[in-house]
């Protein structure tokens, strides 16, 4: 892991806060007829994809220190999209896309 930090989009899915790098959105949408309801769509840095979710929270700033991989082992479980990083705060944990 390199120094410096990471900026990075955080939603709500109604299971776990979810952070995705602010490089990658192109673009959150607000879904008509939804209360709450958003749709961030992705794609800057790889394969466009869109991602739904409850609530978006806003930006924040992870050091290198606060990101640790997922332990493959871990990973091989996970059904659907997979986490490649935990992010830890001292308030919080993010599963990182």
């Amino acid at each position: 892991m390199t120094t410096g930090s990471v900026d990075l989009l955080i939603v709500d899915d109604g299971a776990a806060l979810r952070g995705y790098d602010c490089r990658d959105v192109v673009r959150v949408e607000e879904v008509a007829g939804e209360p709450g309801g958003y749709l961030v769509r992705l794609g800057r840095l790889g394969s466009p994809r869109e991602v739904a979710c409850r609530e978006v929270h806003g930006s924040v700033a992870l050091s290198a220190g606060e990101i640790r991989p997922v332990p493959e082992a871990l990973r091989e479980r996970i059904t659907g999209e997979k986490p490649w990083a935990v992010g830890l705060t001292g308030r919080e944990m993010y599963l990182l896309y």
